[in-house]
C-alpha cells in the first residue's frame, strides 16, 4: 500500500492532491511542485527530501515528503502530508505517518517534528497529529500572519533508535 519516493509521474499528482484540500496557498503549492521537482532532480539523498505515498485505483491518493534536520544530530521534520479529498478518513494519512517513523527510526533518527497552521481551518489537521502521538510543543502567535500561529508538534519515536539500519 505504502511506497517510498516518488517517479515524475506524480508530480502532478501531487499538485492535484493539494488543490483538492482547499487547504494550500498558491505559494505553498508551489513550493511542494520546487521540492518534487528538486527530488527528481538529485534524488532523495542529494536533495535531502524523502517522500512516501499511497496509490490506489485513481492514482496517488496520498503523500508525505520529510527530511533529517541538518541542525540536529537525532531530529527529522515532516513537510508536507496531504490526502486527497476523494480519500479522506480511510486512515491513509496514519498510514503514511507510521511508515514515515519507521523508515526514521531506521535511519537513527528519534524525533519528528511537524509545523502547522492554527487557523481555523487546521484543527482537523491539529487533531489528527495529536490522536497520532504527537503533542504540542511550541505556539508562535501571529507567524504566518494576523491570528494565524505556527503549531509546533512533535513525537518521540520508540524503539529501535539508533540502531545501525
Amino acid at each position: 500500500m505504502v511506497s517510498a519516493g516518488i517517479t515524475s509521474t506524480d508530480r502532478k499528482g501531487i499538485e492535484e492532491i493539494l488543490r483538492s484540500t482547499d487547504f494550500f496557498y498558491e505559494y505553498e503549492i508551489r513550493t511542494a511542485l520546487e521540492i518534487a521537482d528538486e527530488t527528481l532532480e538529485k534524488g532523495s539523498e542529494k536533495s535531502g527530501y524523502y517522500w512516501m505515498k499511497i496509490v490506489d485505483e485513481d492514482g496517488l491518493a496520498a503523500f508525505a515528503n520529510y527530511g533529517r534536520n541538518s541542525f540536529s544530530t537525532h531530529s527529522w521534520d515532516l513537510y508536507w502530508i496531504a490526502v486527497h479529498s476523494n480519500s479522506r478518513n480511510k486512515r491513509l494519512g496514519s498510514v503514511l505517518l507510521e511508515a514515515i517513523e519507521e523508515d526514521i527510526r531506521r535511519s537513527g533518527g528519534k524525533i519528528l517534528w511537524i509545523e502547522t497552521s492554527g487557523r481555523p481551518l487546521y484543527k482537523p489537521t491539529e487533531a489528527f497529529y495529536q490522536r497520532n502521538g504527537y503533542e504540542l510543543a511550541a505556539s508562535l502567535k501571529d507567524f504566518y500572519g494576523p491570528d494565524d500561529p505556527k503549531q509546533i508538534y512533535k513525537k518521540v519515536l520508540q524503539g529501535r533508535v539508533g540502531s545501525p539500519g
